[in-house]
C-alpha cells in the first residue's frame, strides 16, 4: 500500500517533460555484521569485502518534484569468527553473501546555482541470503527488510565536474528472517522478525566529467532482537528460537558510467 501511494505521488507531481539519465556501475565494500547474543561473553562478527553492481535512473531538471529509481546487486564470502553456544570455544568459518535492493525515490529540488539541494524520500526493498559453512550443510538465512530513507542531496549538474554528496537515515518498516529451522533438525519453521531501528547513510562523490562518477559511501542496518518464536525438534523437545541484536555496517568505493 506505501508503495502504490509513493508511486501515484510521484506520477501527478513530475512533468512528463523532464528528461531523464541512467548510471550504471560496480564497485567493491568492506562489510561488518556482528551480532550481541544475550547470555554470551562472545560477539559473532563476520568481516570481508563484497562486490557490488549499481544501476540508477535519475529525472533531471533544475527545481522541483523529480522522480528517481535505485538499485544494487551484491556479494561475496566474509569470514566469521563465532563461538559453539554449549561450550563458548571459538570457531571461524566462511559466510557467502548474495543479496538485491530496489529502491524507488521522491525528491524535491532546489535550485541554488552551482549546485542544487534535494529533499528527498524513499521505499525500498532490500533481500538478501546469509549461508553460513557448516560441516555437512551450510546455515541459510533469508531476510526481507521493507525499509523507508530520508535525507539530503547536494547535486550538481552531470555536465559538470566537481564534488557532490548525500546524507541521511534509514528505517526498516517490516522485517522478516527465514531461518529455514526445518533444515537444522527441527520439525517447524516458523518465521524471525528482527526489531528494525534507525541507522545512517553517506555518499560523497566526485564527477570527473559527464560520462565518469566516483563515489564513496558508508551504509548500515541496525536490527533488535527478535520475539521469541516455538519450535519443536524431532526428539520432541521444545525451544525458544530468536535472532539476536545484530548490526551491519558497510563502507564502499564505486565507479558509475553515465549515459
Amino acid at each position: 500500500m506505501i508503495g502504490r501511494i509513493l508511486l501515484a505521488i510521484s506520477i501527478l507531481t513530475i512533468p512528463l517533460s523532464v528528461e531523464a539519465s541512467w548510471d550504471v556501475g560496480g564497485g567493491l565494500e568492506d562489510y561488518q555484521w556482528i551480532e550481541y547474543p544475550v547470555g554470551f561473553s562472545g560477539t559473532p562478527k563476520e568481516t570481508g569485502m563484497r562486490s557490488a553492481v549499481f544501476v540508477n535512473w535519475t529525472q533531471d531538471a533544475k527545481s522541483g518534484a523529480l522522480f528517481a529509481w535505485r538499485a544494487k546487486l551484491y556479494g561475496g564470502t566474509v569470514d566469521y569468527d563465532t563461538f559453539l553456544m554449549s561450550t563458548g570455544a571459538p570457531v571461524s568459518t566462511k559466510t557467502d553473501y548474495s543479496g538485491a535492493s530496489s529502491e524507488a525515490q521522491l525528491v524535491y529540488r532546489e535550485d541554488h546555482g552551482a549546485y542544487k539541494l534535494d529533499y528527498l524520500g524513499s521505499l525500498g526493498l532490500d533481500t538478501w541470503r546469509r549461508s553460513i559453512r557448516n560441516t555437512g550443510s551450510d546455515q541459510i538465512e533469508d531476510y526481507s527488510i521493507l525499509f523507508m530513507r530520508a535525507g539530503l542531496r547536494l547535486a550538481k549538474s552531470r555536465s559538470e565536474s566537481g564534488f557532490h554528496g548525500e546524507i541521511g537515515i534509514k528505517y526498516p518498516v517490516s522485517t522478516w528472517e527465514d531461518a529455514h529451522l526445518d533444515s537444522m533438525g527441527y520439525t517447524s519453521n516458523p518465521g524471525l522478525s528482527p526489531e528494525g531501528q534507525t541507522s545512517g547513510y553517506a555518499e560523497l562523490g566526485y564527477r570527473i566529467n559527464s560520462m565518469f562518477d566516483v563515489r564513496v559511501y558508508y551504509d548500515s542496518w541496525r536490527f533488535g532482537r527478535s520475539k521469541d518464536v516455538t519450535a519443536t525438534d524431532t526428539t520432541g523437545a521444545t525451544w525458544l528460537i530468536h535472532q539476536p541484536k545484530s548490526n551491519m555496517d558497510a563502507k564502499g568505493l564505486m565507479l558509475l558510467v553515465s549515459f
